[in-house]
């Protein structure tokens, strides 16, 4: 009886892996994040287990929103081209965000990628007398943000590429969704007037990279 079953059990060991089975693989073009109201693309491809596109067939776009608490929910769909390529264009994300696609045919997903929102900003100056400059940030952010961190000022004269931090002023909120610092700054007389400057956020309310600090003594343009 054994002799009979033997090649009936190596004929099913030596099937292939089931054709219903399928790798998805995710990525974001804009890896290294986007200022809020900036859209983002999503790329990624579908393949069978050894590696063949899987042509024509329906990928789902899956998110969910920073504190990543609830459960992921569908944004938008693709359809697989030739190469088993796929593409979610122009997102928009209004904080930081887990994505994933789910190919529905198949039930496999992708693993979770971190997709980074920073606050929308905008650095300005201005000469309040003879070598004394106040610097300007604004910050537009999602409605329901609360940003409490810091901003950093970094001054230096215009022939470095680098400037010493200059001032860490509090960062306060001016309406719902927008932030502002401010900060007034002495230009020492030997830089003729000629200087460079910039300014940092650290990650706060779920908005930027996590891993992403600001420089404690110098900034490097």
């Amino acid at each position: 009886m054994l002799r009979r079953l033997l090649p009936l059990l190596l004929a099913l060991v030596a099937l292939p892996a089931s054709a219903d089975a399928a790798v998805v693989e995710v990525a974001i073009v804009e890896k290294e994040g986007t200022e809020f109201g900036t859209p983002q693309n999503v790329v990624g491809r579908l393949t069978g287990v050894y590696g063949a596109p899987l042509v024509g067939r329906k990928v789902v776009l899956e998110a969910r929103r920073f504190p990543y608490r609830g459960k992921f929910k569908d944004l938008a769909t693709a359809t697989t081209g030739l190469d088993g390529r796929f593409a979610f264009e122009e997102q928009n994300f209004d904080r930081n965000h887990q994505i994933r696609a789910f190919a529905p045919t198949f039930g496999d997903r992708s693993p979770p990628e971190s997709l980074y929102v920073f606050p929308r900003s905008n650095l300005t100056f201005k000469l309040v007398r003879r070598n004394v400059i106040r610097i300007s940030q604004v910050y537009a952010t999602p409605k329901d943000v609360r940003l409490t961190k810091a901003t950093l000022f970094y001054v230096g004269p215009a022939v470095r590429k680098t400037a010493p931090l200059a001032k860490r002023v509090k960062t306060r909120r001016t309406r719902r969704g927008r932030f502002m610092a401010r900060a007034t700054v002495r230009i020492p007389k030997a830089w003729q007037g000629r200087f460079r400057y910039a300014s940092c956020f650290p990650y706060n309310a779920g908005l930027g990279d996590p891993k992403l600090g600001c420089p404690k003594r110098k900034y490097r343009f």
